[in-house]
């Protein structure tokens, strides 16, 4: 039990900017494997926070700003980790023309013009489809989005490699994946509760994880932390438009 709250403790401090208050927290291997299942209830902790802040502003401003403000925290609430991983992605794809070494470039700490403008553009898009989703109150599509752009992470990445070191390798390493999948099932569940239209987002949402990460594999060769963030922000950009044109 201390294992699974670690790993539910990790998974909060490190995939978001909520404070963690525990001292002393053991990392073990299996750590990582259960903190892999907690990603989607991260995803789902940020989005109740985005939809209540709404509500609660929704009663002193107008909506369609209140839901613009929220939108730019959501970004804020996972401190933007994804949208550096797209500067970073996007910098690497374009230095790849030029016979450059692309995990170096992923890897420095400045980014580049066309990642920064690229990653700019990507936040309009993003803050604009979250600002008209909240807009509209379709607050069930918002949190099934933030939910199934990380369950992708359980049902897919074990058809990647990653260097032995990373977190994703130690995690699958550790076995009893199967069963982390079978237990996973229970944030479908949970979409199948709160919305419609649920298994098709969640095929679409594999869908477009798989063929984003897919093309970004074949491209560079490997996929890493950034590969996932750009797949994971991509993700969730297609299935909030593609949500939102099913319901209206």
């Amino acid at each position: 039990m201390k294992q699974i709250l670690n790993a539910f403790y990790f998974a909060l401090s490190y995939f978001s900017i909520i404070p963690v208050f525990v001292k002393n927290m053991e990392i073990k291997e299996e750590t990582y494997k259960y903190t892999l299942f907690f990603l989607p209830l991260v995803g789902a902790i940020l989005g109740l926070i985005v939809i209540a802040l709404n509500l609660f502003l929704n009663e002193f401003f107008n909506p369609l700003y209140s839901s613009f403000v929220v939108a730019v925290i959501y970004l804020f609430l996972y401190g933007f980790l994804h949208t550096e991983a797209i500067c970073d992605v996007v910098d690497a794809w374009f230095a790849s023309y030029s016979g450059k070494d692309v995990y170096k470039i992923m890897k420095e700490s400045t980014i580049g013009a066309i990642g920064a403008l690229y990653a700019f553009c990507f936040v309009l898009l993003k803050v604009g489809i979250i600002t008209y989703v909240l807009y509209e109150k379709q607050y069930a599509l918002f949190l099934i989005v933030c939910i199934f752009s990380r369950l992708n992470l359980i049902y897919l990445l074990e058809y990647y490699k990653f260097s032995k070191d990373s977190f994703l390798s130690l995690a699958f390493a550790n076995g009893s994946v199967f069963t982390l999948k079978i237990l996973s099932l229970i944030y479908l569940i949970f979409a199948f509760i709160i919305g419609s239209n649920v298994l098709l987002l969640f095929i679409l949402s594999l869908l477009s994880f798989y063929f984003i990460l897919k093309v970004l594999d074949k491209k560079f060769g490997f996929v890493n932390g950034d590969c996932l963030g750009f797949t994971l922000e991509h993700t969730e950009l297609v299935l909030l438009n593609i949500g939102l044109m099913i319901i209206l």
